[in-house]
């Protein structure tokens, strides 16, 4: 989803400069997004990145899950409040609900309250959002339709058969009855495909390492992954197959663009709404032989086109004002951007509304609606 973001970014604001303070090593992220600049997350370097621009964004993922793990809603109180203190609107842009139960914390209802605009990734979420009582929601779609448009995974290879499994620190209790499912198929290789690359519990190295040998055997362990390496290099080490069983949100987009038969595993509400999105069969965790044969079978090979293309940065109308020569500042905690913007704006201006179809489209007219909602607010100040 960042990739998408920046791709955006490079259309609408390429002149813009973008700091990030992580609680992570620095030097891969550096090389594999050199766009950003990256920096460590002290408190004190964010309240600082916070007071040096204009408008706060939370990008992308499930921000306000906190069922297994409170961390990033307290991350994000704690960028509220710098927010409150500097007077700085804060947006959401591309993001999802896990749970509509995530909502009715008082803490994240607090969250609600403070967002000037919320752009959701798909209408369920936008629905939930809007019920908690945010008037400024509007439903766009994943960040990451706009990489896979520029990058498309490889396409989907006959009789190759992908599992991405993942259960949040749990088991999979249907996993007997799917393994036994996918020999139906009789497929000629089987992937067992771990997005997420650290040995979690639950999550596909895990569950890989936890099979019966003879189970085992049968399913090659695949990690695309290459730390630091641009990430057009590692969605080429994607192995698209002909059919995917996943648990995993954006393996089900990469699946959607490569054209692969999909049947999510529905463990939450934004898988069950990934699935009604792509328009592919679903299927409970614990389904049982029966069940998952049908809805492999009944998955069809996805075909993910974009028909409308975002301007190019020689296309785009001028809209600088000649007379001001400051630069575009963008800052991000974590997920979390602010935007500086040196543009003329009619105070006042309403966030236009969404008009296009196809999801990348949808997701790139997104963030044009937030960078058209940051230089109302930057040109308020001015």
């Amino acid at each position: 989803m960042l990739a998408g973001f920046l791709a955006a970014m490079r259309v609408l604001a390429p002149d813009a400069t973008l700091t990030s303070c992580v609680p992570f090593p620095l030097a891969p992220l550096m090389r594999r997004f050199p766009a950003i600049s990256w920096r460590p997350y002290d408190r004190e370097t964010r309240r600082r990145c916070i007071a040096d621009s204009d408008v706060w964004l939370g990008l992308g993922g499930s921000p306000f899950q906190h069922a297994l793990s409170r961390w990033f809603v307290d991350h994000l109180l704690e960028e509220a409040s710098h927010c409150r203190a500097e007077n700085k609107p804060m947006f959401y842009l591309g993001v999802g609900i896990q749970s509509a139960a995530e909502l009715t914390s008082p803490d994240v209802r607090r969250l609600l309250a403070q967002a000037a605009a919320i752009w959701t990734r798909d209408a369920e979420s936008a629905n939930h959002v809007a019920g908690a009582g945010v008037a400024k929601v509007e439903a766009a779609a994943d960040l990451a339709h706009l990489f896979f448009r520029e990058q498309p995974p490889p396409p989907a290879k006959p009789g190759r058969f992908c599992v991405v499994p993942n259960f949040d620190y749990g088991s999979w209790p249907g996993q007997t009855a799917a393994l036994e499912a996918v020999n139906h198929f009789q497929p000629a290789e089987r992937v067992w495909l771990a997005q997420e690359t650290r040995l979690l519990p639950g999550a596909e190295r895990a569950l890989h390492a936890a099979l019966p040998a003879a189970e085992q055997s049968r399913w090659s362990l695949v990690d695309p992954e290459l730390p630091g390496a641009p990430l057009a290099d590692v969605l080429g080490r994607w192995p698209s197959g002909e059919w995917l069983l996943t648990a995993r949100y954006h393996a089900a987009l990469a699946g959607a663009w490569a054209g692969s038969k999909i049947v999510v595993i529905a463990t939450n509400e934004k898988l069950r709404t990934a699935a009604q999105e792509l328009g592919v069969p679903m299927i409970a965790p614990d389904a049982d032989r029966v069940t998952v044969e049908r809805a492999i079978s009944n998955a069809t090979a996805m075909r993910m086109t974009s028909e409308a293309q975002p301007q190019t940065k020689d296309q785009r109308p001028k809209t600088r004002d000649p007379g001001n020569t400051r630069s575009e500042n963008l800052t991000c905690s974590q997920r979390v951007w602010e935007f500086k913007d040196s543009s003329s704006v009619t105070a006042g201006t309403n966030i236009p509304s969404n008009k296009t179809v196809d999801p990348a489209s949808r997701a790139f007219e997104a963030c044009r609606e937030v960078f058209a909602a940051a230089k109302v607010f930057a040109a308020a100040k001015t």
